[in-house]
């Protein structure tokens, strides 16, 4: 097990094997190489904690993109496969950003920009689709109030 500093925790210990690198960081935090994928709430139980492993920020709450829209698939080039050392039947998992303001409500999701973990080779990157998903796809459906009649 590895001991960090995590900004909601405290100190804990991490599997070894939930811990990824980041060759390249993610967007706005390219100086931050490694992250533990931090389940407080159970094994693969969302929200998820993504916390850097050298200091409490930065830290995301991340979502599988899959569980808010059963239909999310996307293609990575050939490029960012390499990148990831993908090949076929490589066990790849994929996470989305949240943005989780005061009123919890409000939470969005970066559905366009998800982390793809190579959860193998412990490897792990930031893309940007081509496709439609959204930036800020809200997570949580309004309720209308009904008005007495």
């Amino acid at each position: 097990m590895v001991k960090i500093e995590t900004r909601d925790f405290g100190e804990i210990e991490v599997d070894p094997d939930r811990i990824f690198n980041f060759p390249d960081g993610i967007f706005a935090f390219e100086d931050t190489k490694q992250f533990a994928l931090i389940s407080p709430l159970g094994d693969d139980v969302y929200p998820m904690w993504l916390q850097a492993t050298d200091s409490v920020t930065p830290c995301f709450i991340v979502f599988d993109p899959s569980l808010i829209d059963q239909n999310y698939r996307i293609s990575l080039s050939e490029s960012e496969r390499k990148f990831l050392q993908i090949e076929d039947g490589t066990n790849i998992k994929l996470l989305s950003l949240a943005s989780v303001p005061e009123d919890y409500r409000m939470t969005t999701v970066n559905m366009k920009s998800p982390i793809v973990i190579n959860a193998d080779k412990r490897l792990a990157t930031q893309v940007i689709l081509p496709d439609k998903y959204d930036f800020r796809l809200p997570i949580y459906q309004k309720i209308q109030e009904v008005g007495a009649v």
